[in-house]
């Protein structure tokens, strides 16, 4: 203890206070003095020694403010180290004897140090509020009333609970009376609190930063309120907000002088719940103050504080606004939406592609997509209460009828009649086009690669925008002059150009002015549901406006050519969205097919853009195609023999193929299986004759080259990996059935295949495989997949390859494919039964060698995750009250559960595996497998219960251990999966769980009080009305879990 060198951490043995406070000044000087490792792991070893080092804390702390270099750095410690032991405060005070006089000790330390260094009375607050709070006795009278404080430290000491309730690090209170006394602590202190927060801020003399302060006090109080109402059932929850009302002149005037403050109050109120009128009352006049702000922006760039605003107002106030059921400005709200979006737009110009301008644009569209998915949700919110009586239900928690009732009546419910009605919708979904229609126009230099990129991620931003907004005009008003008047300009332009026979030339603007429609109309088709009201007038419309279009389409022509390349790439996406939208828009087949085979980018004379547009139109021709209906007017024959041209006219075995051209060709093969898969004899019967001996001959050549020389490849040129096995595989793909899936034996691609079955088992079994794409094993076992789904005669020979590869070569792509397998296999027409004992038998026997070497799979995440992702969904059941939705009509899981020996050990190697897995994919996946194993629905219900027990408490110890060991599964989605894993393991296993759960705990280093929050939590369960408030609270002790791994010294 008095050495200064060669400490070993958690060598710190039972020290009295003297023996610490001897060492502490010395210890800190040295630290800061470069000495991290022995000094730095004595400090934090310092901070685990609970009521010993508080004393000593303490003691260093009476003797007031120190004005030394090195006594300030020790006084700062002292008061970091009361923070975080007051984090467990009831755990190093467990009597209310002593819990008193040692917060009584904090606040006589604070008004020593009160205008002192500002990072220990900050601390010293922290640790007042910590230790109040988990007393049950926090109230903000104490700070209101402590006039002899410094105005900043009673702000902060009126602000920290709360941080301390509901921020990232709030405290872990599971207690339920603990949570509900602050909850009703703050909700009291309102009528205080607000005045003393906003009083006199109207005032000439205050300060600016003042009132930036205070509005930021304000918005995080307001948080903490609104959030606590969870926790308060029955309470008026307009109260907080007839105060805040009360001193609206005051608000208003500090949110004239800070407006960005301001903001982040409105959004506390655009979120506020069971109170909808009396927030909008005081909202309506401050977003007036916020909003004028905007408005005198003279800012280049969209001031970005705006954005998340409007966006909590498009999920709530601004839709219902828009409907007439709240009082606000919706047009205003549009207005500055449309203000934020062209702004950003602006900042992103599509020539420069900035990222930042790329974030704000996405950011910007995002708004209007959340407003249009508030009002389906609201649609959707009154259709189900219309259909179901409000039911809802939960294994581990029932509410009484009347708060089910009065659950499902706080919802926005919004009757279809009245949205249908809503000319507001219209108007809005106007503006928004015309500003997309503005500003995502092509790049004034088309060549420009990096540009057209960025302009690609804005467009699809406005993509996943538009796709809310088609279902919400999934009506023939949808199609109305203001839609369809773009497309008509274009029309008109067009019209002129072919008049003119060629005399003029497109100009560069007239190009982007077309493109972007082209684009948008598109965009909007693809958007339109199936099955949505309305949707086949909706549908009708399109083809008729394409229909139109169609005879002027030629005029894009007489664009030079790199616009006439983007011209006609973007006129074949849009055809192909239309054809999406209804294939049946025209008696003839999909519109404007002809048109696209004639018009291939090879063709536009700009060899520079094929990069860019070749995949593109492949992929919009083979959408296309797959929409020629059984009988159409187009001879397959004909649109077959320009397919197969466009695949194999430019194909060289002799030479390197791009990796582009490779995806190319197989959309065209693609595209050729859909239109002549009416017509497979003499589809078959033509690839037999005229193409695969040619790929077949290529193919053995690579596998000679690949033994030879090493190299799949005919020379030095780069290229793509093995293109002409690919180019084989993707030629047998395009030979299957197409439509639903067929069991008969009879198919002519039947021969074909097995005749070129040794290509797909050399492919992975013996060929090497190129490194970055797992070539040509990935092409291959694609191609299985397919073979699998579409013609299931194959299954049994397509299961034993991919086991037998898994054996053979890494498992990750073959696991992957038999996934997809699992997933997709046709019951009927394949026998459930058969199928799922093909499945057990391939799924266990790939499991079985995997974990016969474990230990190298646990140290290949991207394999592990394969393994897990596969098992999960092998042993998935449908969810309650339905049946035949797990794999093989359910027929699957109890084949693998019968395995109990196999099972145990795949759960064995989750408890192995999990602790130190770095992959959050590998870790969600290893949970939702344990998760989707428990279950009091089986065959054999104790056999099953059983092998569980026997496994309960190595999994407890691997999961706890990776909670507080892995920063992501502090994330919510990691999260998720880890808590409901623990509550699938309470509900099927209530007797036994305790008992792992604290054997399991045993296992982890933590300190003590960290592991009761979770038992403590765990037990209260049925105290929480709703799973994500349970969930909300389990973060919090993961947080804190991970903060006590990763424990610093300042």
């Amino acid at each position: 203890m008095t050495g200064t060198a060669g400490y070993c951490p958690g060598t710190m043995v039972q020290p009295t206070a003297a023996d610490l406070a001897k060492e502490l000044q010395q210890r800190i000087t040295m630290f800061h003095a470069g000495d991290e490792l022995y000094s730095g792991a004595w400090l934090a070893d310092f901070q685990k020694q609970g009521a010993v080092a508080w004393q000593v804390c303490v003691e260093r702390l009476q003797v007031g403010v120190l004005k030394t270099c090195d006594q300030e750095l020790a006084q700062a410690f002292c008061a970091q180290t009361l923070a975080r032991l007051a984090r467990a405060f009831t755990t190093w005070f467990p009597e209310p004897a002593i819990q008193q006089p040692a917060r009584d000790s904090l606040e006589a330390l604070l008004g020593i140090h009160a205008r002192g260094q500002t990072l220990v009375w900050k601390q010293l607050s922290l640790a007042l509020a910590c230790a109040e709070l988990w007393q049950g006795t926090w109230a903000a009278a104490a700070a209101l009333g402590a006039d002899s404080l410094p105005p900043a430290v009673r702000r902060e000491l009126l602000v920290l609970p709360s941080e301390l309730l509901f921020d990232e690090k709030a405290l872990p209170l599971t207690d339920r009376q603990l949570r509900e006394s602050a909850g009703a602590s703050l909700f009291r202190s309102c009528e205080s609190v607000f005045p003393f927060l906003v009083s006199g801020l109207a005032e000439d003399f205050v300060q600016d930063d003042d009132r930036r302060e205070a509005l930021r006090i304000l918005a995080s109080w307001l948080r903490a309120v609104r959030k606590s109402l969870l926790w308060l059932p029955g309470v008026d929850a307009s109260s907080p907000l007839r105060h805040l009302g009360a001193l609206g002149q005051h608000l208003l005037a500090a949110a004239q002088a800070a407006p960005k403050e301001a903001a982040e109050v409105a959004q506390q109120l655009a979120k506020w719940k069971g109170a909808t009128h009396e927030a909008a009352s005081v909202l309506k006049p401050l977003l007036g103050c916020i909003f004028a702000a905007d408005e005198d922006c003279q800012a280049e760039f969209t001031p970005l504080w705006l954005l998340p605003l409007l966006s909590d107002l498009a999920e709530d106030f601004w839709p219902k606004a828009a409907l007439g059921d709240v009082d606000l400005d919706w047009e205003a709200v549009a207005r500055h939406a449309i203000l934020a979006l062209g702004r950003a737009a602006a900042n992103f110009d599509g020539a420069s592609g900035e990222p930042a301008g790329l974030e704000d644009a996405e950011a910007a569209i995002s708004v209007w997509q959340t407003f249009a998915e508030t009002l389906q949700s609201a649609v959707r919110a009154a259709e189900s209460f219309s259909s179901s009586g409000s039911t809802e239900t939960n294994p581990l928690y029932a509410p009484p009828p009347e708060k089910r009732s009065r659950r499902t009546h706080e919802r926005w419910q919004l009757p279809a009649a009245k949205l249908a009605q809503a000319r507001s919708l219209q108007l809005l979904f106007q503006l928004f086009a015309e500003k997309l229609l503005e500003h995502l126009r092509l790049p004034l230099v088309p060549e420009d690669e990096e540009a057209l990129m960025a302009l690609r991620a804005a467009r699809a931003a406005a993509e996943s925008a538009l796709l809310p907004w088609a279902a919400l005009a999934g009506n023939p008003r949808a199609w109305s002059e203001e839609l369809l008047m773009p497309l008509r300009r274009v029309e008109a332009s067009l019209a002129g150009l072919c008049t003119s026979g060629g005399e003029e030339f497109m100009t560069e603007d007239l190009a982007r002015d077309i493109e972007v429609v082209l684009w948008f109309f598109g965009a909007v088709c693809n958007s339109m549901p199936e099955g949505c009201p309305g949707a086949s007038d909706a549908a009708a419309a399109a083809g008729l406006a394409v229909q139109s279009l169609a005879p002027q389409l030629p005029g894009l022509d007489y664009a030079i050519p790199p616009w006439r390349a983007l011209l006609w790439s973007s006129a074949c996406s849009m055809a192909a969205a239309v054809n999406r939208c209804s294939a049946s828009a025209c008696d003839g087949g999909p519109v404007l097919l002809e048109w696209m085979l004639q018009r291939p980018p090879s063709e536009a004379g700009a060899p520079e853009m094929l990069e860019i547009t070749e995949l593109q139109y492949a992929k919009a021709l083979e959408a296309t195609c797959q929409r020629l209906p059984s009988g159409s007017a187009h001879p397959a024959a004909a649109v077959g023999e320009r397919l197969f041209t466009l695949a194999f006219a430019e194909w060289d075995p002799a030479s390197q193929q791009e990796e582009r051209r490779v995806e190319v060709q197989a959309c065209y093969l693609s595209a050729l299986r859909f239109a002549m898969g009416g017509q497979p004899n003499l589809l078959c019967g033509f690839i037999t004759d005229k193409v695969l001996p040619k790929l077949c001959q290529a193919a053995d050549d690579e596998a000679t080259r690949s033994l030879s020389s090493g190299s799949w490849a005919p020379n030095d040129e780069a290229g793509a990996p093995w293109p002409a096995h690919r180019m084989l595989f993707e030629t047998l793909a395009a030979l299957l059935p197409v439509g639903k899936p067929s069991a008969a034996a009879e198919h002519p691609s039947l021969p074909v295949w097995r005749q070129a079955w040794r290509y797909v088992e050399a492919a992975l079994l013996s060929h090497p495989m190129e490194a970055a794409s797992d070539q040509p094993m990935a092409a291959a076992a694609q191609a299985l997949r397919r073979a699998g789904l579409h013609a299931p005669v194959l299954l049994p020979e397509v299961l034993r390859l991919l086991a037998s590869s898994v054996r053979e070569r890494g498992p990750e792509v073959q696991l992957k494919v038999l996934r997809e397998i699992v997933v997709g296999v046709p019951c009927p027409p394949v026998d459930p039964s058969k199928a799922a004992e093909l499945l057990d038998a391939a799924v266990s026997s790939a499991a079985e060698t995997l974990l016969e070497r474990a230990q190298e799979l646990v140290t290949c995440p991207e394999d592990l995750a394969a393994f897990f992702a596969l098992m999960a969904e092998a042993v998935r059941s449908s969810p309650p009250g339905v049946t035949g939705a797990g794999p093989c009509e359910d027929r699957l899981r109890p084949l693998l559960l019968t395995r109990r020996v196999f099972i145990g050990r795949c759960l064995h190697l989750v408890s192995v595996a999990l602790p130190d897995c770095r992959s959050e994919m590998c870790a969600r996946h290893m949970l939702r497998f344990v998760t989707r194993l428990i279950s009091t629905e089986e065959a054999s219900p104790a056999g099953h219960a059983s092998l569980l027990s026997s496994t309960l408490t190595p999994l407890c110890a691997a999961l706890f251990s990776a909670l507080a060991a892995q920063d992501f599964l502090a994330e919510p989605e990691g999260l998720a999966e880890a808590g409901e894993l623990i509550l699938a393991a309470l509900e099927a296993l209530p007797e036994e769980f305790p008992a792992a759960l604290s054997a399991g705990l045993g296992q982890v280093a933590l300190p003590d009080h960290s592991k009761a929050l979770l038992q403590q939590h765990v037990a209260s369960r049925s105290e929480w009305s709703q799973k994500g408030h349970w969930l909300e609270q389990l973060q919090q002790i993961v947080v804190e879990w991970q903060s006590e791994r990763h424990l610093n010294v300042l």
